[in-house]
């Protein structure tokens, strides 16, 4: 089975997907990030953490990083499948990690709890990133992955 056939649900677009988009159209890089299989973008608005969104494929990475012991530390982290905008996983820092699949005795199993979990969170989080003002004071950051 395909990535995309594990994702055959209705799409619909969440309060997270919409205020990401925005973000994205509003430094003009929508396009950009739906078009290419590989995409990568930091913005920085201090005092906050950067906040980094990448695309590969099918898979949507957004996350905040800071810095610890001279390390990078993604925290919160979200996986989510692209075109769908389904959430896969979480890692928030301490090493907790949790993923809509299970996979036991060779089978994979989805995890019915995880997406009304997960989806509370990013719908948290999306209405942090508008009130803090990313669309319009967060700062591309351009670096050798550009």
């Amino acid at each position: 089975m395909s990535p995309s056939e594990l994702f055959g649900e209705p799409t619909m677009t969440t309060l997270f997907q919409e205020t990401i988009e925005h973000l994205l159209k509003s430094h003009h890089l929508l396009d950009a990030f739906q078009t290419r299989e590989d995409f990568h973008v930091r913005f920085d608005m201090p005092p906050y953490q950067p906040l980094v969104i990448e695309r590969h494929g099918e898979l949507i990475s957004v996350a905040h990083y800071y810095e610890q012991n001279g390390d990078l530390i993604a925290d919160p982290d979200v996986e989510l499948h692209y075109p769908s905008w389904t959430p896969t996983a979480i890692t928030q820092a301490l090493g907790y990690r949790r993923g809509k699949f299970i996979e036991r005795d060779g089978k994979t199993y989805v995890d019915a709890r995880f997406h009304k979990e997960v989806s509370s969170f990013l719908a948290l989080w999306a209405r942090n990133i508008k009130a803090q003002g990313w669309a319009v004071k967060g700062q591309v950051h351009h670096d050798e992955r550009d």
